[in-house]
């Protein structure tokens, strides 16, 4: 039986080493009135076996960092997640490009976690339709006996969203704020499209061009950024 579905959180001593450590870290987070271009960002995606977290396992993250209104190609994130079980599903593997083969010889999911939030460390996450990757992540951690991702985050649709409609929700067409969508009026070309490390340096590049015109409107600061 899962307990810590009945019951909630797990008690920390039976947390594991590399979560202690990301929690530690996020004991000294970035302060509201840091500027902008002194805050860490992360930008991460998912591939995943399907839409449902709890069931659906993790098949790949990627991530890279954003500091100083640059992305940082030296620091990038891209592991692979071993699945010894999924049936082959060939469109699928035609949108995230994973063969089998790379599946099965992939990291295991604890490595992989712990690798993950070693190197968000206390940065904002940044992600395109964020929920969804946040909360696959955190049913990740909850099966290897972890908390919940503590970061602060940003969806970069709904940053969109506030930059061209306000703070007050408007009504759009839909997929007017897709990620293809807002790729094509910020003129970012979509190379590597559907693969967790492509995601997360296009969604990136959305990010940098969404604070250069939030910064023109007087947002200029992370307190300011996460009102």
């Amino acid at each position: 039986m899962d307990w810590s579905r009945l019951f909630g959180k797990i008690p920390a001593s039976q947390h594991p080493s590399f979560w202690l450590e990301y929690l530690e870290q996020n004991r000294h987070p970035q302060g509201k009135n840091t500027p902008l271009e002194e805050v860490c960002f992360v930008v991460f995606d998912t591939e995943t076996t399907g839409l449902n977290p709890r069931i659906d396992r993790i098949l790949s993250i990627g991530a890279v960092r954003v500091k100083g209104e640059q992305i940082d190609l030296n620091r990038s994130f891209e592991h692979i997640l071993q699945q010894t079980d999924i049936p082959i599903n060939r469109e699928a593997i035609g949108i995230h490009g994973i063969m089998p083969g790379e599946s099965r010889t992939g990291k295991e999911e604890v490595e992989a976690l712990a690798d993950f939030v070693s190197f968000i460390g206390n940065s904002i996450l940044v992600g395109h339709h964020l929920h969804f990757d946040v909360s696959i992540l955190n049913e990740a951690l909850r099966r290897h006996k972890a908390g919940k991702l503590k970061n602060p985050a940003i969806d970069t649709r709904q940053l969109a969203v506030r930059l061209e409609k306000g703070l007050v929700p408007s009504d759009h067409k839909p997929g007017q704020y897709s990620l293809d969508a807002l790729c094509q009026r910020y003129q970012i070309t979509t190379s590597d499209r559907h693969t967790a490390a492509g995601d997360a340096y296009i969604t990136a590049i959305l990010l940098l061009k969404l604070l250069s015109r939030l910064k023109k409107r007087g947002v200029k600061t992370l307190g300011q950024l996460l009102r």
